[in-house]
């Protein structure tokens, strides 16, 4: 178990030290709090020293991750949120019906009870349902046009932190569906890049040369995801 330290207050912001069998200094900020990682027997000197050489990066690191968070995605009423890329606005109604019902411009959220955790509840469930109706029949259609079909063996739905998509070696994909709230572009290349997966288990250049022959600007979408997927997860 790593040996967790005092916090250093010679420097703008705080971080936590935990002492491991490593030999070398590695920083990482995850939710606005840094963390060293740090050989067992490393002095507080050459430790300080370290983060004070990566100050500047870790308040620039701490600055993106504040902003990031403030454009979180909020689910309550008169709140913004994307859908297939374009705003929608939310509106929550309170009554007896308990219903998701999206129009060109709202998203309406029919409920017994508006409180955060319901609202959660209910969008991600509508969400989900369409990510199910849309991506499904999408990745189908990728799999058929690369020769592919045989080798799918189920798409899957999960809302998962670390990946938009997934394709496991038995055939089976899973997506995130909040990638439903990306523009269309970007949703076709994720599922041209899983479904590329069927046939090339790595990301060498066969891999990328697959993606590319469907989707030829998938790296403009790629980096569209990079620099906008933060947005789709809510502040809860």
């Amino acid at each position: 178990m790593p040996d967790i330290c005092n916090l250093n207050s010679t420097l703008p912001f705080n971080f936590d030290v935990q002492r491991q069998n490593r030999k070398s200094l590695v920083v990482y900020i995850k939710s606005g709090k840094v963390e060293v990682r740090a050989p067992r027997f490393a002095s507080g000197k050459w430790i300080n020293e370290f983060v004070s050489s990566q100050a500047d990066w870790i308040m620039g690191e701490l600055a993106r991750q504040k902003r990031q968070f403030r454009q979180r995605l909020v689910i309550a009423d008169g709140r913004e949120f994307l859908f297939l890329g374009r705003p929608r606005t939310i509106v929550v109604l309170v009554g007896p019906q308990q219903e998701v019902r999206l129009t060109r411009d709202f998203l309406f959220i029919y409920t017994r009870r508006n409180t955060p955790e319901k609202l959660e509840k209910m969008f991600n469930d509508w969400l989900k349902d369409k990510a199910m109706e849309h991506m499904t029949v999408e990745t189908l259609k990728v799999a058929r046009r690369l020769g592919l079909r045989h080798k799918l063996k189920e798409v899957k739905y999960r809302k998962t932190r670390s990946k938009w998509g997934h394709c496991c070696q038995d055939g089976t994909i899973q997506y995130n569906y909040l990638a439903m709230m990306a523009p269309r572009e970007v949703i076709n290349y994720l599922i041209v890049h899983e479904v590329s997966h069927l046939k090339h288990m790595d990301h060498s250049k066969r891999f990328w040369d697959t993606v590319a022959s469907i989707c030829p600007n998938f790296k403009r979408y790629r980096d569209w995801l990079g620099d906008n997927g933060h947005r789709f997860w809510s502040r809860a």
